[in-house]
């Protein structure tokens, strides 16, 4: 895959460092349209990932070439029942609460996919928590107390969502 680099900027930025990636490296592909004479030029986090390429390439073209095209999504979107909820928007209303660590753990009931949010905490919080992911998420999303340091822990960027679903 070519960028159209007449039309657009593009750039490759690496989410963690928020440094420039270079040729080989992995990132997320920024994109600022030039398209439109006149209008304000916009710098867009796609939230693609991207592999850099070279310039040069067999078809003839010398514009920015991402081998592989988009190979990932910089977001973990879930969709529950028709809804879009970001994994980071359950951590907001979770930390709202007295939560040590907490999971999320991706299921299936039936052809639906179910998420169970598991929380170290005390024996009232999950009722309230659900509550809360109901009322902001708009999404019934079901809260389950489990023992203290029954969870994993995570030195660098913690990966809690956990997909039990089978198939």
């Amino acid at each position: 895959m070519h960028v159209n680099e007449e039309e657009f900027i593009a750039e490759v930025f690496d989410p963690v460092t928020g440094l420039p990636c270079v040729q080989g490296g992995t990132g997320e592909l920024i994109i600022t349209n030039l398209g439109r004479a006149g209008w304000p030029a916009i710098r867009y986090r796609t939230g693609d990932v991207v592999v850099v390429g070279t310039r040069v390439c067999g078809c003839g073209r010398t514009f920015l070439m991402l081998p592989g095209g988009i190979i990932g999504r910089t977001d973990d979107l879930l969709i529950l029942r028709g809804v879009n909820v970001y994994p980071s928007a359950i951590e907001a209303i979770v930390r709202m609460f007295e939560v040590g660590e907490f999971r999320l753990v991706l299921t299936r009931e039936g052809a639906l996919d179910a998420l169970t949010v598991e929380v170290e905490a005390s024996d009232g919080v999950a009722e309230s928590l659900s509550r809360a992911f109901r009322e902001r998420l708009g999404v019934r999303i079901q809260a389950q107390v489990v023992p203290l340091e029954s969870l994993p822990r995570w030195e660098l960027k913690a990966r809690r969502v956990v997909d039990a679903r089978e198939g």
